[in-house]
């Protein structure tokens, strides 16, 4: 009599465990947008809650709410995405591998390819409005166009084997082209492998080097030797600072007639890992710069100062932007995202 209780018992037992397995399997997976193996390379701050970061494999993620979600955004593509730039509101351009160039007209809610008419990569942009802008790209390569992207002017630009030894001459061939910025139609710079800075005054129909300035300095003698640099920030015509291998930091304030690296003095000051993205604030004489290594730096006083994020960071930082003076992001490696609301006092490390 008693073997019937026990075996509904066991029943009963067995049943549960049945749907807890059940349960267990109806769990859904790990659906964060934001994981380890993501790889970010730019971020675009469009207002005090609104951010676009693009990345590794076509990867396009938009916050509204300062990051407390996400949503990915489909890119069309599995290219890596390298640069993004919005001049206004609702109007942007992402750049990337293979000569991927897209366009969005809602403020990053949706994305359009258009025809850049290169297959290499495509490394920097900028856009001064919705009509006029220009990219860097591999191959000693530029990009212009005046009709907001429906159609693309390539240029290429020939190096200068000045200040260059003669037995390193063929070395100097078609330099990869990192970054790009204008402040106007007819003012801009582009920077690039072997140390590169070009300025021009009008449009990119000609281009003037200005890297040459930094031989003697550093222990630079030949110009072949000078770090390549990744990155350019321009705060005004005079103000500028380009970033690059080696920990290297050079700036301006002639509108790159002078460049001077910072920092050798003082060895505690910079180490040798790379820097990759500079980004000054305006007026305030503010500015940031991010590298390999979790590196950190930033402006105050006049002063680039090593500084950190509140956490350990290992992995490299590849890009900042600030929407304002208070509210600003972080991206790079093993799907860093950082998130400032009091001007970089402190930052929090957004997950998705």
């Amino acid at each position: 009599m008693r073997r019937i209780p026990l075996l509904c018992a066991l029943v009963c037992i067995l049943s549960a465990f049945s749907a807890c397995r059940e349960a267990i399997e109806e769990v859904p997976l790990n659906t964060s947008l934001i994981t380890l193996t993501d790889k970010f390379f730019d971020v675009e701050a469009l207002s005090a809650e609104r951010a676009v970061v693009v990345g590794y494999a076509g990867k396009i993620l938009l916050t509204t709410d300062g990051g407390q979600s996400w949503q990915a955004k489909d890119s069309g593509t599995n290219a890596a995405l390298y640069s993004i730039a919005f001049p206004d509101d609702q109007h942007g351009w992402i750049s990337g591998q293979d000569g991927v160039m897209l366009h969005s007209t809602d403020g990053g809610e949706t994305w359009q390819p258009q025809d850049s008419q290169l297959a290499d990569p495509i490394f920097g942009i900028s856009f001064i409005d919705t009509r006029h802008g220009w990219a860097a790209a591999d191959r000693a390569t530029y990009l212009k166009t005046t009709n907001g992207g429906e159609s693309w002017e390539s240029g290429y630009i020939q190096p200068s084997l000045e200040g260059v030894g003669a037995d390193a001459t063929l070395a100097l061939v078609d330099p990869i082209f990192y970054d790009v910025q204008f402040l106007d139609e007819n003012t801009g710079w582009i920077v690039g492998e072997f140390g590169k800075i070009y300025h021009t005054t009008d449009g990119g129909q000609h281009w003037l080097e200005q890297q040459n300035s930094l031989l003697g300095q550093a222990g630079f003698s030949d110009a072949l030797n000078l770090p390549t640099f990744f990155g350019i920030s321009f705060s005004d015509m005079n103000t500028g600072v380009v970033v690059g291998l080696e920990g290297k930091v050079a700036t301006t304030t002639n509108a790159g007639q002078q460049w001077n690296f910072i920092g050798q003095a003082d060895g505690a000051l910079f180490d040798t890992e790379p820097l990759y993205a500079p980004y000054l604030t305006g007026p305030d004489g503010g500015g940031w710069i991010v590298g390999g290594a979790g590196r950190v730096l930033r402006l105050q006083g006049g002063e680039w100062q090593p500084t950190g994020v509140g956490m350990p960071i290992a992995t490299w930082l590849r890009a900042v932007d600030f929407h304002d003076a208070a509210h600003g992001w972080i991206v790079g490696g093993y799907g860093a995202i950082l998130r400032t609301t009091d001007g970089g006092q402190s930052w929090l490390r957004v997950f998705g």
